[in-house]
């Protein structure tokens, strides 16, 4: 009896040793549980910097919109509804509005007709930057381009030795004027755009390797001159427009590149004259007209397909290269946000975007680098620099379940320290990823 009771006793003591253990180790794991919130809900407040950099900007006044890419939720934003500069951000616009209008496997015609006179051809621009004076098979700043020589190939043969005596042009369906009123003439000299014509070749560069290389004042002279001296001595040239003659025998084409691989060497290589081109195409296609008066219209046309709103827009060009263009950065983050999603055929148009520290303007000297070196190859988007202005639209990579996009201007500001602000913001928007719901207050 004695050592029934005290086994009892014993079991007893083991049973309350075990409960006393498994109390423990309760508290233990629910203060473990709790620390691992707070130290979460930590890591994430000092990932979610976006909203301090915000409100110590220091270069120029702010424009900001950033929201979820998954909801469209605004997560930050600074007088993101009123309308400002864009800079090259434009050609973000015109490229989904090409798309929109064009369709994305379209091409541009460059023709050649017979003239009215025996020995006349006419050479019919098609709106197309790309084509080339360079020889088949050498490459000019883009690649895939048609080239003069084998346009004037199929000329000869197709006049079967009868020779050409004169080149006229039609160039009729570009109106003019071919400079918009508000550009710089540095914007010639320094190689970034040219006279905005139906027909050039190489987008009238004197060297045709490079980005940025001497435009001309006579872009259609250029191209005029190159074709017909591919046809035989002494051919005459004569640059003033005359409209095709109706019916006439077609002795030959070429095409360009589709309107998506244009997008993508558009907003990669930050082409003005490209972007020029297209914002024409565009408002032809959508009944607008045919002049720089006509862009406004024709892409605010094919930019209500993806929702933006639109009645904040001035657009008075296609490249952003005028300052009187005027855009919301609500609208830009708007229609980034079709563009990450791939929205309706904007595919391309996310293919062209630079990337982070890695290509396009985005890989300069410089940009994302000390405090934003971490998001190089996770932030994508398109740059915009005028002599006041810089910004950025773009999109980041997941974090936390989601992706942030985001339109930043800094205005009335020259000083390059904007762009590493800008960058750093950008950086600081990649790292809240789906923790961005925590900038708002």
């Amino acid at each position: 009896m004695p050592r029934l009771r005290a086994l009892i006793r014993r079991r007893r003591s083991t049973l309350l040793f075990v409960l006393v253990l498994l109390l423990l180790a309760a508290g233990i794991t629910a203060t473990t549980s709790a620390i691992g919130a707070q130290r979460q809900a930590k890591a994430a407040g000092e990932l979610c910097t976006a909203d301090g950099l915000a409100a110590r900007w220091h270069h120029g006044a702010l424009f900001l919109d950033a929201r979820s890419a998954r909801t469209g939720k605004t997560v930050l934003t600074h007088r993101g509804d009123e309308p400002t500069q864009t800079g090259s951000t434009m050609k973000v616009v015109t490229a989904a509005a090409a798309v929109s209008a064009l369709g994305p496997d379209h091409r541009f015609t460059t023709r050649v007709v017979a003239g009215t006179d025996p020995g006349a051809v006419v050479l019919v621009g098609g709106g197309d930057p790309t084509l080339s004076r360079l020889p088949s098979g050498q490459d000019s700043v883009y690649p895939h381009a048609p080239h003069l020589d084998d346009l004037a190939r199929q000329v000869l043969e197709a006049r079967a030795g009868r020779p050409v005596t004169s080149v006229q042009v039609d160039t009729s369906l570009f109106d003019g004027p071919a400079w918009h009123p508000s550009w710089p003439e540095s914007a010639r000299t320094s190689g970034s755009v040219s006279n905005i014509t139906s027909l050039m070749v190489d987008g009238d560069r004197d060297d045709p390797t490079e980005s940025y290389s001497l435009r001309s004042a006579g872009a259609v002279a250029r191209a005029a001159t190159a074709f017909a001296a591919l046809l035989g001595p002494d051919v005459r040239v004569d640059t003033t427009s005359v409209p095709a003659p109706s019916g006439a025998q077609v002795l030959g084409t070429v095409r360009s590149a589709t309107v998506s691989e244009l997008v993508g060497m558009l907003l990669t290589d930050s082409d003005d004259t490209l972007a020029e081109v297209l914002a024409r195409h565009v408002a032809i296609a959508e009944g607008a007209g045919r002049s720089f008066d006509a862009v406004q219209a024709g892409s605010t046309k094919a930019l209500v397909r993806y929702g933006v709103p639109t009645g904040g827009l001035r657009l008075v060009d296609g490249s952003g290269l005028s300052p009187d263009n005027r855009v919301p950065a609500s609208a830009l983050t708007t229609l980034m946000r079709a563009v990450a999603a791939k929205q309706d055929g904007l595919g391309p148009v996310d293919a062209g975007l630079a990337v982070a520290g890695r290509t396009g303007t985005l890989g300069d000297d410089g940009r994302f680098t000390g405090a934003a070196a971490d998001a190089r190859g996770h932030v994508r988007g398109k740059t915009g620099t005028l002599d006041d202005m810089y910004g950025l639209t773009g999109v980041t990579d997941e974090v936390g379940g989601d992706r942030i996009v985001f339109t930043v201007f800094a205005e009335g500001t020259s000083d390059p320290g904007a762009r590493k602000e800008i960058d750093a913001l950008a950086a600081a928007l990649w790292r809240c990823g789906g923790h961005a719901p925590a900038l708002q207050g």
